[in-house]
């Protein structure tokens, strides 16, 4: 038998806030809102981390995309977080639920895609 430390995961750097951040897959950005519309987590996203979102999704589901039809997400954006969710999903939270795990690309003041990790979402 062989005992070893483990290593430490591979870091991805970014610049979030105007600074370079460098995550690694243990990180998660949290977010403590509530139960906010789309619009609103979108506008709040920018003004915070100074990146806009040019696709979210939650598991395979797409929530967002740039490149949607326009109608549609404007509809989107007026819902709340969860009403979006369940109409794409057709699943409704569980009462005991307090979290949604969203995945995000975004892009800087550049124009250049930023990785980033995986947004936990308090929405009660």
């Amino acid at each position: 038998m062989t005992l070893s430390e483990p290593t430490p995961p591979a870091k991805t750097k970014c610049m979030l806030k105007g600074e370079e951040w460098n995550w690694t897959s243990w990180d998660s950005l949290d977010m403590n809102m509530g139960n906010v519309t789309l619009g609103e987590f979108m506008d709040h996203f920018e003004k915070e981390y100074n990146l806009e979102i040019s696709m979210l999704s939650h598991g395979v589901s797409i929530l967002y995309s740039f490149f949607a039809n326009k109608q549609k997400v404007a509809e989107r954006k007026a819902m709340k977080m969860t009403e979006v969710i369940t109409s794409i999903t057709k699943k409704e939270f569980p009462p005991n639920q307090l979290f949604i795990i969203l995945e995000v690309i975004a892009n800087g003041p550049n124009d250049e895609e930023c990785d980033l990790p995986y947004i936990k979402f308090r929405f009660r």
